[in-house]
């Protein structure tokens, strides 16, 4: 396991407090023992933590989420065998949740000195097909090395299934997320869109109702929601940062 030194001066230099470094280095450290399973290469890794992961993103995140093409005896048996690897060797902990559809898994650490318990969802989806996979060699910032692929969502589907999560929920860090992407030079394919819209048999939604959807949501929202993600000199600027980025999606969601 990290030490708190280490623990100390990898959140000094990612200007985030030790909590959310800590949260990081337990999702670096799941992903690199998942990773180097060899059937994970039908485990896609996806959602916000993705792309501040795979993308480099510089808001922070709290789960991890995942869409699973394997068969469930496949998978059951190689998420057995990642955890009790993380169990024996790094003092983790993983219990089965309730959910209403997929596989969510708590796992969490309770006995590292000077820090309180600390707990991550993993939350595994089997009902879509993942559109355009792709896999990304991964250089972390803390002692972890990967030696694997991980295997994800493109950043075009990343950015489909964040104009969906607009369209379904109010969270800053959807809004967040778009304007990251379609600085990377992401926009949205139409095609795309509508096929994450039918998997939850929604409504066509052309630009103008998405950028309606994007205005609705308020100040008070974005920063709420955003503030404890976002590295601590960034987060003073958050309400001037909103306006931006309302600006910024009006362009590239046109």
């Amino acid at each position: 396991m990290i030490t708190t030194d280490q623990m100390r001066s990898i959140a000094n230099a990612l200007k985030t407090n030790e909590m959310t470094a800590l949260r990081e280095y337990l999702q670096h450290l799941f992903l690199s023992v998942l990773y180097a399973h060899p059937s994970s290469s039908r485990i896609y890794f996806k959602g916000g933590t993705a792309i501040h992961i795979i993308y480099r993103a510089p808001r922070f995140s709290e789960d991890l989420d995942f869409t699973v093409e394997l068969p469930r005896e496949a998978f059951t048996k190689t998420l057995d065998e990642t955890f009790t690897h993380l169990t024996k060797h790094e003092r983790l902990l993983f219990k089965e949740r309730k959910t209403i559809a997929g596989r969510r898994y708590m796992m969490s650490t309770n006995d590292l000195p000077g820090y309180p318990p600390t707990f991550i969802n993993l939350d595994f989806s089997f009902r879509e097909d993942v559109l355009q996979p792709e896999k990304s060699p991964i250089t972390s910032d803390f002692p972890i090395t990967f030696t694997g692929f991980v295997w994800h969502l493109s950043k075009e589907e990343l950015f489909a299934e964040k104009i969906r999560a607009i369209m379904t929920r109010k969270k800053g860090r959807d809004l967040y997320d778009l304007w990251y992407l379609s600085t990377l030079g992401v926009r949205p394919e139409a095609a795309m869109v509508q096929k994450k819209f039918d998997y939850y048999r929604m409504k066509r939604a052309d630009s103008t109702a998405i950028m309606s959807r994007c205005n609705s949501f308020s100040v008070a929202d974005f920063i709420q929601d955003l503030r404890p993600f976002v590295p601590i000199p960034e987060r003073a600027k958050l309400s001037e940062f909103y306006d931006y980025v309302q600006a910024h999606l009006a362009t590239t969601l046109a």
